[in-house]
């Protein structure tokens, strides 16, 4: 069965990461902060309402002090999202110039999938950067309210696509959401870097 669809994550794939001024900024005053890590992740999993379009940025930026115990008098709710906006860095330029041609060919239908909150998404919005143009169809969590590694999320991507799972090839650097999707029968690709992704299209038969 050949592919018909591709499905692309986008942080981590198309938009590089950078936590270093969130933690410095948000994470490194808080008083729980021994040791890093855990305070980091306990954050980060309570995040997923907010991901899903179930939660204000007021709510969230409340949610965010009291997990941190930050100081609001020193972190009022413009700053803390100027630095949680600060963690979509760059985007992977290459990957955008990959998705440039594989929309020139015409061949797939192309469709971004990721858990992305209103305040990200707002913010991509802002930087004027071209690349979402080139996607046929946005799957975006806050949206459509659940976020992946869920089923749900990659059943409304299949009906997206329009075609059988079998069809349709996912990228993504996590690899829980690669697990998941593959159980529906999506054929997974867990991202590393645009060179290995290329290689992979290849022994796919996916040339550009």
């Amino acid at each position: 069965m050949s592919i018909k669809a591709l499905l692309f994550d986008l942080g981590g794939v198309f938009l590089e990461l950078d936590f270093s001024n969130f933690y410095e900024r948000v994470i490194s005053p808080s008083p729980l902060n021994k040791p890093q890590a855990p305070l980091m992740l306990r954050f980060f999993r309570q995040s997923d309402i907010y991901h899903e379009g179930r939660m204000s940025d007021e709510e969230f930026y409340n949610l965010a002090c009291d997990i941190l115990q930050a100081d609001k008098k020193n972190l009022d709710q413009e700053e803390f999202f100027e630095a949680f906006n600060s963690i979509i860095s760059k985007v992977n330029r290459e990957m955008v110039e990959l998705l440039k041609k594989l929309k020139m060919k015409g061949q797939f239908k192309l469709l971004a999938i990721s858990n992305i909150n209103s305040s990200h998404w707002e913010f991509l919005q802002n930087q004027k950067w071209d690349f979402f143009e080139y996607f046929d169809e946005l799957i975006l969590s806050h949206e459509v309210h659940v976020t992946k590694p869920d089923h749900e999320i990659f059943k409304i991507a299949i009906e997206k696509a329009n075609c059988q799972p079998e069809e349709i090839l996912f990228v993504d650097d996590g690899l829980n959401n690669i697990k998941s999707a593959e159980k529906l029968g999506i054929i997974g690709i867990n991202f590393s870097s645009s060179q290995d992704l290329i290689n992979r299209f290849k022994e796919l038969g996916i040339d550009l």
